[in-house]
This record gives structure tokens, C-alpha cells and sequence, in this order.
């Protein structure tokens, strides 16, 4: 039941967020499951508009048991004590008013409404610091939620008139500080950015078109800032404000309250929990109760760095609701922690989770909290199989005969080298200007000694080359006026290598975050090893001929923090029986095949005795180290994903073909037949969308009801 007419939320065509989660600050966590179904669906065919909003839609049209009805919001719910027996809704378009009866209900509204009209405990703005010891926290509790903005998935703000225009700010309007420094904010070019936001003060459920109005008051006077008053003001002297969205993105309002509320204190020191279902490592990213008006104190509140955060299951039923679950913006924890759980491949998986246990619920008569108590293991198993990862566990399902088979394949391969940052390498970048990078340090240790940059000299003689660091505030803030620091070290000629240069910095915390400009100035003769297919939380550029430094997300170049040391994966083909359906480490890796043999590669596994099984599912290789779009590729296709390929399956001494696929995208594929008993499974690989090996991360077979 979906209130608008359109899927994704603030994901869809009408608002056009872009997705985000755990893995633009951790490696190998990208979000797996129905998050990444939908992410191949949208980098497969993303013409047509907003792209998330097409593969939502198409993934709900090809699944027989889903019916979505559009344009139907819940404005009431029937209940009998503690349990909901129906929810009415109205259509929007039509006035009609409809009764839906159920056993389980699943509140992602995102505001609540269905545990609000149900008489469910929830919270509304900031706690205070004492109730759950959050040292982010203020001293006094207040109904603040953080300001969402204005945005389209399919509209051009700001464009591009050919001739240069003006822009008069409306009296009626506020204005917003004229100098950069007293605006507080990055601006990277004539786009809506995220920090163009109302102050906390509004209440997004009830004052909705009061909220509207106040952010397209800072569309107006942020335009008017950009246009008329910003220090690189010429560079968009033709743009003109073209037109603006109205629906509001919103980021934060009612927490519903189940058994357990995640608090700061969970997502900083990453605790662990028996009922984990799903996970979260954004930041805890807080925003201005002051929003735009915040000035030089810019956009963010906090922004402190996690570990993979452990979301537990508890999070997600209600306290005091029998049949009630929740999932998205609007689950149980305090208004700290909702920082890093709120964005979008996030809550993907926490609906996903919400969703498994509904279904468990049905299946086994009980109630959300039965499951916690009864079945909680059997959930987590079956998120698991369903390609949801769980940090810390394993496929240990005993009906697996995978994991207890001998494994064999037609070569691996033994030059693989276990990438431990992110991105993928690119070309090597002439130093014929000066070249910075931006990174985050919130995570390091205090005294940075010094930092490693992976270069190359094709001078006949070493060159003397000289790296410097500072200090920036948040990527979206005025940078901070920090001191500079300097270093040389030699570079041998004609050689690429990792060089080593003593810094000897000391970073002072701050709880927005904290990120470091890396920069050499122009040096002939040496050459920079770029890398690519990084999320946005790392930018790298050059310096223009006018001094100012022009830097673009998704590139850096090659440093690290420590000395760098290449390890070897192990890529054995009993990788995918390990019980993990991705990358972890050099260890806990997947089976690649020998890159210097050509394609068809093939791995087999042979049963312990002949099995009964009618399921066989592979998992490949989309690339879980780096962002969720392959387009950042420049293909429609990961590269390592396998494209053609087929499945045999030998029973009684016959093989049989059961699966001989071309074309494919996908992450995780499920393959059906009728139920027989089984021997060995064979995985022939033909073609793949670049790689030069064959990469498979999970095998595993069942028999399914």
C-alpha cells in the first residue's frame, strides 16, 4: 500500500536521492540482497527517467505475488488491544476509501503513520544528552528532526540559458551572508546541494506545505548567493533559475519504539548483537538544527565516523504493538543513531529484514517478538541465503549439501591480489600541474607519520619530489584555516613505486569528521597512478590556471596511510562452500580462475552421497568493494560480473542441463527444476563483461518447498 504513484521514496523519480550506504566508508560492505537486485535492474536500463523509480517497478511487476496499490495512504487503522486488525486507506486520486485486513503489517511510511493511528510507542526530535549517556546529544530534549530539501529525479534546477542572465532576489526572501566564509557551505556548481535545507524547528508531518514553502525560501536565497555574491559567481553567468521540485525529501520525524533503541554508543563502538539482521556505516550524520541559516557553522551538527554498525532485530518490531513491524527512516533508535541508519541502501536491507520475518511470522503463526524468541536463527540463516549479509555470520544451513562437497575447477588462479581499499586502479596522471586529493581520517589514528603515494619518474636521473597535507573541515564546509605541512623523499627514475613521505602531522578531532587535502605541485617528468570508481566521500582534481583547485568525486589517486603491501588472494575453488557470499579478505575470498587461460572455465562440486534438490544458486562477482553503479564503470555491465555461462546437474550417472544463460547482470541467481536426486553440480563460465577470469563467490543447493 504506497501513498504516491510512483516507487523508491526519496529514491524515486518525484525526489531523485542518490542511494547510498555502508560502503563509501568501509570496503567490501556494499548492501546485498533485494538493495542490490534493484541496483543491476537500474545500471542494466537506466534510460527512462528516474532509474531507481523503473527497476523498482519492474522487480514488483515480475514478482506473481505482489500487488501494489498506488496512491493510497493510511489514514486509520482498526485494533483490538494490542493487535491491529485493519488499515484503512484513502486514494488520493480517486477519494475512495478502502479496508485492508491482515495478521502482519509492516509500517515503512516513514513518518509512522500506521503505529501512530495503531496507538504505538514512538519518539519525536532529539533526546536528551542523559537518557541514553550520547555525548552528541544535546543537554535538553526538543521536538527538532532534521530539515529535508527540495528535489527531482528528473528536473533541471538550474540550466544553462546561452546568454548570461540575471537574477533579483524577491524582498520577501531572506538573504543569505554574501562572503564565502560567512556562507559556510562548498558550493560545486549550479546544482541543488544537499545542505539547501529549512531550519529543524518545522514539523515536516503537520506543517507540510509551510515546510515546503520554507525551502523553496533557501532554493531562492541560496540561487541568489550562487548567482550574485559567490567568488566563482562567473563561472555560471548564463545559468538561470529554471524550475524547482515540491515534494520534500524529508530525513527524519517519527521513531517508532520496539524492544531495543540503537543509541550512539552501539554505532561508535560497533556492539554486537545475537539478533543482528542487517547493518549500517554511514556516518552519524547529523545536520544543523539551523539549516542554511547556520552560516559559517556550516551544514553539519555532527558527522563522527563508525564501524559497520550491527542493527539487531529488535529495532524493527514494536514495543507494545503485537503484530506490528517497521522498517526504513522510522525504526527504533534514538535521533543520534537514526544518522547512520537513514539512507537508503540501509533501510533497503532493514526492509528486507522486516519483510523475512513477516513471512516467518505466517509460516510459524507467531508474533515479530515469537520470532525473536524462537526463530531468530532461522531468519538470519534465510537472510543470509537470500544474499543479505549479516557481519559475523555464515551460511550454516545443514540442509546445504554444498558445504559439505568436494570442490574442483579448471584452473585458479595464483597472481590475484586482495585490493584493501577501495577503487580500481587507473592510468598514471602527468604531474604537469598541481594535483590534490581530499580523504577522510577520521578513522586513523591521531599522529598521521606518513603517508605512502604510489608514483612513477620516467627521468633518467631520481627526482626530488615534495608532498603537502592540511587539514579540511567537512567536504561540504568552508575548508578549515589549518596549518600546512610538508614533506620530500626521492622518487627513482624510471620506476613506479610506492614513496614514502614523513609527514609527522597531528590530527585534533572534530566530531563533524575530519579529512585531509594531499597535494604535489607541478613536477615534469613524474606521473601520479590514479584510481577509480570511489564514492563521493573522496575527491581528487587539479589546480586551474587561475589558482583554485577543481576537484571531482568518484577519483583519487593512489596513497595510503601505511606502508603498502601487496598480499596474494587465495582464490581456491572451495571459496565458495566457505559459508560467505562475498569478498572479506585475502583468506575469506572467492574462486577466480587462471587470467592467463582462456575462457570456458568450469568448477564442479561433488555431494558427499546423492542429494534430493530441486534450488541451485550462484552468487557472482558484482564488485562489493566499490560503489553501488556500475555505470561509474562506463559500462553497462560490472566487469567481473559472468555473462554466459551454463549449469549441469549429474544424477545417475547423466548429466543434465538445468541452466544456460547469456546476457547476465545479475548479482545472485536462482535456478529451479524438478525435485531429483543429485551428485555434482558443474558451472561452465563462457564469457564474462570484462574480466579476464571467471569469478564466483557462492555456491549452494536446496530443496525448497
Amino acid at each position: 500500500i504506497h501513498d504516491r504513484s510512483v516507487l523508491g521514496g526519496n529514491a524515486s523519480s518525484e525526489i531523485g536521492i542518490t542511494s547510498y550506504g555502508a560502503e563509501v566508508s568501509h570496503t567490501y560492505a556494499r548492501e546485498g540482497g533485494i538493495a542490490e537486485e534493484i541496483m543491476r535492474l537500474r545500471d542494466r536500463e537506466p534510460e527512462g527517467g528516474c532509474e531507481w523509480s523503473n527497476a523498482m517497478e519492474k522487480l514488483v511487476r515480475d514478482e506473481k505475488n505482489i500487488t501494489v496499490l498506488y496512491h493510497s495512504h493510511v489514514c486509520d487503522v482498526g485494533i483490538n488491544n494490542t493487535i491491529i486488525k485493519y488499515v484503512v486507506t484513502l486514494d488520493i486520486q480517486q477519494l475512495t476509501m478502502t479496508r485492508y485486513d491482515a495478521s502482519i503489517f509492516i509500517d515503512c511510511t516513514g513518518d509512522a503513520w500506521v503505529g501512530y493511528y495503531a496507538g504505538a510507542k514512538y519518539r519525536y526530535g532529539r533526546e536528551s544528552k542523559y537518557e541514553h549517556d550520547e555525548s552528541l546529544a544535546p543537554e535538553i530534549a526538543d521536538t527538532i528532526t532534521m530539515s529535508g530539501c527540495i528535489r527531482s529525479g528528473g528536473l533541471q534546477f538550474f540550466t544553462d540559458a546561452g546568454i548570461e542572465t540575471k537574477f533579483t532576489l524577491p524582498e520577501w526572501v531572506p538573504k543569505l551572508p554574501e562572503s564565502d566564509e560567512e556562507f559556510g557551505r562548498v558550493i560545486k556548481g549550479p546544482r541543488v546541494h544537499w545542505w539547501m535545507e529549512a531550519p529543524n524547528d518545522y514539523d515536516d508531518i503537520y506543517d507540510g506545505e509551510e515546510t515546503r514553502d520554507a525551502l523553496l525560501l533557501v532554493m531562492m536565497g541560496c540561487w541568489d548567493h550562487m548567482k550574485n555574491h559567490w567568488s566563482q559567481k562567473d563561472t555560471i553567468k548564463n545559468y538561470k533559475f529554471n524550475v524547482v521540485g515540491i515534494i520534500n525529501g524529508r530525513r527524519e520525524s517519527r521513531r517508532l519504539i520496539g524492544d531495543y533503541i540503537l543509541t550512539q554508543d552501539d554505532c561508535i563502538n560497533g556492539r554486537k548483537f545475537e539478533d543482528t539482521v542487517a547493518y549500517s556505516g554511514w556516518a552519524l550524520d547529523i545536520h544543523h538544527p539551523k539549516g542554511i541559516y547556520s552560516g559559517k557553522e556550516g551544514p553539519l551538527y555532527c558527522a563522527a565516523g563508525v564501524p559497520l554498525v550491527s542493527v539487531p532485530y529488535r529495532c524493527l518490531y514494536s514495543k507494545n504493538i503485537d503484530n506490528l513491524l517497521f522498517a526504513g527512516r522510522n525504526v527504533s533508535a534514538t535521533h543520534i543513531a537514526i544518522g547512520t541508519l537513514r539512507v537508503q541502501l540501509t533501510i533497503m536491507t532493514l526492509g528486507q529484514a522486516a519483510g523475512t520475518a513477516a513471512a516467518l511470522c505466517l509460516r510459524y503463526n507467531e508474533t515479530p517478538r515469537g520470532i525473536y524468541k524462537r526463530h531468530m536463527q532461522e531468519l538470519q540463516q534465510t537472510l543470509i541465503k537470500n544474499d543479505q549479509y549479516i557481519p559475523g555470520l555464515k551460511n550454516e544451513d545443514i540442509l546445504d549439501p554444498c558445504l559439505n562437497a568436494t570442490v574442483k575447477a579448471s584452473s585458479v588462479s595464483t597472481t590475484e591480489v586482495f585490493q584493501k581499499q577501495h577503487g580500481t586502479q587507473g592510468s598514471l596522471i602527468p604531474m604537469n600541474k598541481p594535483r590534490a586529493l581530499i580523504t577522510g581520517v577520521s578513522r586513523h589514528k591521531d599522529d598521521i607519520n606518513c603517508v605512502y603515494l604510489k608514483l612513477y619518474s620516467d627521468r633518467k636521473e631520481p627526482v626530488l619530489a615534495t608532498v603537502y597535507a592540511s587539514v579540511e573541515g567537512d567536504l561540504d564546509t568552508t575548508p578549515k584555516q589549518s596549518e600546512i605541512f610538508s614533506a620530500q623523499a626521492i622518487v627513482p627514475s624510471q620506476h613506479e613505486t610506492w614513496v614514502e613521505f614523513p609527514l609527522h602531522m597531528i590530527i585534533e578531532r572534530d566530531s563533524k569528521g575530519d579529512y585531509l587535502r594531499i597535494w604535489m605541485n607541478k613536477t615534469d617528468g613524474l606521473y601520479w597512478r590514479s584510481i577509480e570508481n570511489l564514492s563521493f566521500y573522496r575527491l581528487s582534481g587539479e589546480m586551474n590556471d587561475n589558482g583554485q583547485w577543481e576537484m571531482t568525486t568518484g577519483k583519487s589517486y593512489c596513497f595510503s596511510f601505511k606502508a603498502p603491501k601487496e598480499i596474494l588472494a587465495n582464490c581456491e575453488p572451495k571459496n565458495v562452500i566457505n559459508g560467505y557470499s562475498r569478498i572479506l579478505s585475502a583468506d575469506c575470498y572467492e574462486w577466480v580462475s587462471d587470467p592467463n587461460q582462456e575462457l570456458p572455465q568450469w568448477i564442479e562440486l561433488t555431494f558427499r552421497k546423492a542429494e534430493y534438490i530441486n534450488l541451485v544458486s550462484i552468487v557472482f562477482d558484482t564488485d562489493m568493494n566499490n560503489p553501488a553503479t556500475c555505470r561509474d564503470y562506463k559500462y553497462p555491465f560490472v566487469p567481473n560480473c559472468v555473462k554466459d555461462y551454463s549449469v549441469k546437474i549429474l544424477c545417475g550417472g547423466e548429466w543434465k542441463m538445468i541452466a544456460n544463460e547469456t546476457d547476465n547482470f545479475m548479482r545472485k541467481r536462482n535456478h529451479s527444476f524438478e525435485a531429483i536426486k543429485v551428485e555434482k553440480i558443474l558451472v561452465t563460465v563462457y564469457k564474462t563483461a570484462g574480466s579476464k577470469s571467471a569469478r564466483i563467490t557462492e555456491i549452494r543447493a536446496s530443496l525448497e518447498e
